[in-house]
């Protein structure tokens, strides 16, 4: 197991120095222009990584990042753009299994045992973290998951 988990830290680590992980001021200083045109208090709100009704896509794209799912929907006010942002949790649990084993009894013959063990099942589990809908390249509704 420790074989495993040191280099799963380590690819953390160097991710974090080298700067694969995305934040609001590293996708800021790769559009700086785009982030100029905004108005002062949607700058620092962007800065935050906070999105707000009426922002353009742009400035939910700076302020979230990529959306992990789009859908469309289309309605009598027009076509509606859904962006999806996702969070993942580690789920761990102690699930009964059925095992066999072999043996030697007594007078040295192979025999076949079964039993039940208890074994920790763990699995990730990817669920919705954050909603925007887009009607005319604006926020219009924000869902958020409360945890």
């Amino acid at each position: 197991m420790k074989k495993f988990i040191i280099p799963v830290v380590m690819v953390g680590v160097l991710c974090g120095l080298t700067g694969c992980v995305s934040t609001p001021m590293r996708r800021i200083e790769k559009e700086p222009g785009v982030f100029a045109s905004f108005p002062p208090e949607i700058q620092a709100r962007v800065q935050k990584g906070e999105v707000d009704i009426g922002f353009t896509r742009d400035m939910a794209r700076l302020a979230m990042g990529l959306p992990h799912r789009v859908h469309t929907r289309i309605t009598e006010a027009g076509q509606v753009e859904i962006w999806i942002y996702m969070g993942s949790r580690y789920i761990s649990r102690f699930e009964p299994m059925d095992s066999g084993y072999w043996y030697r009894d007594r007078a040295g013959r192979m025999r076949r045992a079964y039993d039940t063990v208890w074994v920790d099942r763990g699995y990730s589990e990817e669920f919705p973290t954050l909603r925007l809908e887009f009607l005319d390249n604006k926020v219009k509704v924000i869902e958020r998951l409360k945890r």
